[in-house]
């Protein structure tokens, strides 16, 4: 597995011993989650990019046509621009606030290639879950979903918190390897065998196109 050559063989022999792991499946109703693919998070213009963003957002594409040719719920997820200090919250990290590029709308807006759908939900957020503070649970509810299929960026951050609230609602969260992506190589292998072993499925892309 691609967490292999961070994760030793003692404690995956632990996890496995312990009876973690193994398989939620898919559910009858998936929707695809487009975590954070916005400009500040793809463009490598900018400070809070990810190395691989530009070729994930095209493998994202893949799946969100076949989404869209199923009829399937398709959503997104951005960053909210400014507000107060208690608004931001306490996040540990300076760009926000000190990078004037991070105060431009533009910043926010999701990465061209990934175009959103008129009758597709953009869900604005200011944490790490799509799922906190926001309507994204309502959403899921309307269209009768219980299957998450979760992607985007970053995987150690918002694609992780995003994976345990699904969890913690009781959706099936799966996540295909190659449609997230981190800006540490090890913070996203370690984020996708926690993923794995608690939370959801970490499956091949091919996987997914197969099922849906």
């Amino acid at each position: 597995m691609i967490w292999d050559d961070v994760i030793g063989e003692p404690e995956r022999l632990a996890y496995e011993k312990a009876g973690w792991g193994g398989s939620v499946g898919f559910g009858s109703r998936p929707a695809l989650l487009v975590v954070d693919m916005y400009r500040a998070f793809v463009d490598p213009a900018y400070p809070f990019s990810a190395p691989d963003a530009v070729a994930v957002a095209e493998r994202i594409g893949e799946l969100l046509s076949r989404f869209r040719a199923r009829s399937l719920p398709v959503i997104f997820s951005t960053g909210i621009l400014g507000g107060t200090p208690a608004e931001r919250g306490r996040w540990k990290v300076r760009a926000t606030t000190e990078s004037g590029v991070m105060q431009d709308p533009a910043a926010y807006e999701i990465w061209p290639s990934l175009e959103r759908g008129g009758d597709e939900p953009l869900i604005e957020k200011r944490y790490p879950s799509a799922f906190f503070g926001t309507t994204l649970a309502s959403v899921l509810t309307y269209h009768a979903v219980d299957t998450l299929v979760v992607t985007g960026t970053v995987t150690s951050g918002c694609v992780r918190a995003t994976c345990l609230d699904g969890f913690n609602l009781n959706y099936r969260v799966i996540v295909p390897e190659e449609c997230v992506c981190d800006r540490g190589e090890v913070s996203h292998k370690v984020a996708l065998f926690e993923i794995q072993m608690k939370y959801g499925d970490v499956v091949p892309m091919a996987s997914v196109l197969e099922r849906v």
